[in-house]
């Protein structure tokens, strides 16, 4: 299978292009299971395109610019320890992928330059890391240090991304030789349902997912055949803990990025052996996370540990990133609506209140309320706005967040189906000429989504989502109203398509108030803290919730709002509290009556600004004497005194506002 080339240096992107796709022989069980378009064939347009243009500009351009650590990255082999590698890696995945949608030759021959550096250095054991002799010494052994293979899996999904793109078959070779003898890793203890310490160290498999993709690709079926080894040796840990004992409290204390990465591989592994025991696994494990730990603004909450849901619980950068990833693969295995509604929520609340209006700075960790002096519960300077923090993955990984969304808005399968399961102006055009598909939208400020077809092959049919949260969703092809209700969460075209055909997809939104309770992972009646596990959390598990106060959150569509505490529309921390506008209000089952929203035109250039909120809400809120704890923030547990009512506020989206209160206070 390992097969050697003398390398030449390309001078640039486009020679590597022109290299033939290899033929894909191999297809994967499930027929119904999706697969994404090729990096590049779905090119963001629109608002999406001037948000993604300031990525490529600022931070995923100037990381590699300006900090050493990612101007080298794998291009150096000198680097002591892979914990350098599984960060690099990730923003090599960010280049990788951002470059390519955008066709920014900046960053395509920046990616171009981190393959050639690290195929020219491949061992032939298919070795790819550093020059660390322990690396070397152990590497291929199931006692190696679980680093080296996670942090090799990490940059592996950037050279799968590179070689979708560019059809580069020596990538595709350097991905087999890695791969060839993956080792065999088996289960210390069979015997015990998985902790979250295994899954912490179970990152060293997550390789798997690359294995599958390399089958998919190259039509090898030897790599699939590999990893089912390995997930064999894996399978009572999963299918105990997540199928048949549910011990999800066990399987709870782990690093939130362990979580998300651990817990899909089983639904990755469905799409290829069509168990359905591999899929509840993931779709268990998933709902579970759903359930207590993820933020409303739409990604888990983890104080490296998984934490709960609070107004001030917050969730890593890398967490927005995985869950997302995490959540793709799930669409991938099941085809399932809830995935799109998830995906969505994550990439239009969690990303924007992660980075700045320009995508030039980024936050450690963000939360639903954002106070001056007011601390999350993690990092204490994680909340605040720069070009880089340390450790230095959550900066890197946030590159991958925004062309993940593109890469997948649109998936399809054996089965002759289009599956469209995201929203925003796109346009899917494959270099086969057999899809050639333009979206054109405001979504998710506006409700109207149009789709112009050029070109769709015959008897393919088209899945348009309809999000849960829209209850009486239109569509049209052609101007004639589709008289069919949603089934399954999708609409369901079946048509000759023509070159011109037109489908309008309508979803209405409205102000809608959510309310629920804070929900905090008890840990022996304590919350969990980044060390208390240490050095084992192998036979700890969560005692329960801990409640703390209720809560209020207004929605519109997919979007949360906000109250702006800010005076200016800027990115900066002040500490000079009076700068800053009043926060102390809570709302009630009445907010929402007589509310007016207001809509703003999306300006030429869009960013995700205070003074740029496409859509604006008005609420009615109560004044309470409430004063948070500065060090512990909570909600208040009972409702504190009420100092003015009926105070209208002006609410926008959460993304638009950097300091913001968006869990309030409910009052009953």
């Amino acid at each position: 299978m390992r097969r050697f080339f003398h390398l030449t240096l390309a001078v640039s992107v486009v020679a590597v292009m022109a290299v033939p796709m290899k033929a894909q022989e191999t297809k994967q069980t499930v027929k119904e299971a999706y697969m994404p378009f090729d990096v590049g064939e779905i090119k963001p347009t629109g608002w999406l395109h001037d948000w993604a243009g300031m990525a490529s500009r600022g931070l995923t351009k100037n990381l590699g610019d300006d900090f050493t650590e990612f101007v080298e990255g794998w291009q150096t082999a000198d680097a002591p320890g892979w914990w350098h590698y599984e960060q690099t890696g990730y923003y090599a995945d960010g280049v990788t992928r951002l470059g390519f949608i955008l066709d920014d030759t900046l960053l395509m021959n920046r990616s171009r330059r981190i393959m050639e550096a690290v195929m020219a250095r491949q061992k032939p054991n298919g070795y790819i890391l550093s020059n660390n002799k322990d690396y070397i010494e152990n590497w291929g052994k199931t006692d190696g240090d679980y680093g080296m293979y996670w942090s090799e899996a990490v940059f592996c999904r950037a050279a799968l991304a590179y070689y979708s793109a560019t059809h580069d078959e020596r990538i595709l070779s350097m991905l087999e030789n890695v791969y060839d003898e993956f080792p065999l890793f088996e289960r210390k203890d069979a015997n015990k349902p998985l902790s979250g310490g295994e899954l912490d160290n179970m990152r060293r498999i997550v390789g798997l997912e690359n294995m599958l993709e390399i089958s998919r690709y190259s039509g090898d079926k030897q790599f699939v055949d590999r990893a089912m080894k390995v997930y064999g040796n894996y399978e009572s840990g999963y299918l105990d803990s997540w199928v048949n004992d549910k011990a999800f409290m066990r399987t709870a204390i782990c690093h939130g990025v362990s979580y998300n990465e651990s817990a899909k591989l089983c639904a990755a592994a469905y799409i290829w052996n069509a168990n359905p025991d591999y899929l509840a696994a993931s779709v268990n494990a998933y709902e579970f996370l759903q359930e207590h730990f993820v933020l409303p603004l739409g990604a888990n909450s983890s104080n490296e540990y998984l934490h709960g849901i609070g107004a001030f619980e917050a969730a890593e950068a890398c967490d927005i990133s995985d869950f997302l990833w995490s959540n793709v693969w799930m669409a991938r295995a099941t085809g399932e609506a809830k995935y799109g509604d998830r995906i969505e929520k994550d990439f239009f609340n969690a990303l924007p209140t992660a980075v700045s209006s320009y995508f030039d700075l980024s936050v450690y960790t963000t939360a639903m309320n954002r106070i001056p002096g007011v601390h999350l519960k993690i990092r204490d300077d994680g909340q605040y706005y720069k070009v880089i923090h340390d450790p230095t993955c959550c900066s890197a990984n946030i590159n991958r967040v925004l062309p993940n969304y593109v890469i997948n808005m649109c998936m399809h399968n054996q089965q002759n189906e289009l599956m469209w399961l995201l929203y925003a102006p796109a346009h899917l055009k494959t270099r086969d000429g057999k899809y050639d598909i333009e979206m054109q939208t405001e979504y998710p400020f506006r409700e109207s989504i149009r789709l112009t077809v050029s070109a769709m092959p015959e008897g393919e049919n088209l899945l348009l989502r309809v999000p849960d949260w829209c209850k009486n969703a239109t569509c049209s092809v052609n101007g004639k109203m589709i008289n069919a209700v949603p089934m399954n969460g999708f609409y369901r075209i079946e048509r000759k398509w023509k070159v011109g055909d037109v489908v309008e997809l309508t979803l209405p939104m409205e102000a809608r108030l959510e309310t629920g309770t804070e929900q905090f992972a008890d840990f022996n009646g304590t919350q969990p803290y980044w060390g208390i596990m240490e050095p084992s959390n192998d036979d700890f598990e969560y005692s329960g919730f801990a409640k703390g106060g209720d809560y209020a959150i207004v929605n519109y569509g997919p979007l949360v709002f906000g109250l702006s505490l800010q005076a200016k529309d800027a990115s900066y921390y002040e500490l000079n509290e009076e700068r800053w506008h009043e926060f102390r209000y809570a709302l009630d089952d009445k907010s929402l009556k007589d509310s007016k929203i207001t809509f703003r035109d999306l300006p030429p250039y869009f960013r995700w600004s205070k003074d740029n909120a496409p859509i604006t809400i008005s609420v009615k809120a109560n004044l309470i004497d409430w004063e948070p704890d500065k060090g512990d923030p909570k909600l208040p547990i009972e409702m504190p005194e009420v100092k003015q009512q009926n105070v209208e506020l002006q609410l926008i989206p959460i993304g638009c506002a950097p300091y913001r209160l968006s869990m309030f206070p409910f009052s009953h």
